[in-house]
Order: C-alpha cells, then sequence, then structure tokens
C-alpha cells in the first residue's frame, strides 16, 4: 500500500524539550502549535489501519525563500540553483514529521521504516511551503 501525500504547511524542526528548575521536560508552545498543525493535516489523509510491515519513505519539504533577499536571487532558489543549507536541520524536519506521522497513527512506530528512498529540504519552487511524502507498506511474510 502506498500514500502520497502533500501537505500546504511550512515544514517545522523537531525541537530539543525544555526542562523546568525540578528536572521536568516539556514542549515549548510553539512546538506544541507546530504540532498541532500538522497532525491536524496528517489526520484527513490517515489509513482507515495503521501501516504494518517494512515501510518506505520519501519525504520533500519545501521551505519559504527569505522575503529579505533580492528578486534575482529568490528566482536561483525556486530554479533550484541555491539549495536550504542553514537551519532547520533535514534530520529534525524529518523527526518532526515521523513523530506527527506516529501521533496520527499512520504506523504503530516509526520503527516500521526500513528505508528512506530520498529526503529532502528544497525551497519553493513556486507552490508554496509544503510537505512531499510518499510512504509505502510493504506486508511482511516472516518476523
Amino acid at each position: 500500500m502506498t500514500v502520497k501525500l502533500v501537505l500546504p504547511i511550512t515544514p517545522k524542526a523537531q525541537a530539543r524539550p525544555r526542562f523546568t528548575r525540578q528536572g521536568h521536560a516539556y514542549k515549548a508552545k510553539a512546538q506544541r502549535q507546530a504540532e498541532e498543525s500538522l497532525c491536524t493535516l496528517l489526520a484527513q489523509h490517515r489509513p482507515e489501519k495503521p501501516l504494518e510491515g517494512a515501510i518506505t519513505m520519501t519525504a520533500t519539504a519545501y521551505l519559504p525563500i527569505p522575503r529579505s533577499w533580492s528578486r534575482k536571487k529568490q528566482a536561483a532558489a525556486r530554479e533550484g540553483a541555491i539549495q536550504p543549507t542553514g537551519k532547520p536541520d533535514l534530520d529534525n524536519l524529518v523527526k518532526h514529521l515521523k513523530d506527527c506521522l506516529t501521533a496520527t497513527k499512520f504506523w504503530k512506530d516509526d520503527a516500521l521504516i526500513t528505508e528512506y528512498t530520498g529526503i529532502s529540504k528544497r525551497y519553493d519552487d513556486g507552490n508554496g511551503p509544503r510537505w512531499e511524502v510518499s510512504i509505502t507498506a510493504t506486508e511482511q511474510t516472516g518476523k
């Protein structure tokens, strides 16, 4: 089974937990809001039952182009000549996406992911900031 998603939301990175003086961990308000927004979008596409078996995942994060850049530089970013080499880190972007996919019950655990066939971050190509995701689950005959 393959699920393909285009999620019209600005990709956000998974933030590190915050700690109280007593040592209790918590998520910052902005992190909770980002998770709620992404989970709301994902819930609309959730499969009837969680995916099982080995999962292959492809994901592209399309990030907004800084408005402070010149028109020429923005055009180069849209065309792919300039790549987003700064923050947020790609692995933190994917961690946030996977955590939300787990929370919305796309699968039982992201440990089921056995292969990434493409994980990338790009600048918005003119279609808006978004996530483009493909998830393929393959039933396994033996465990």
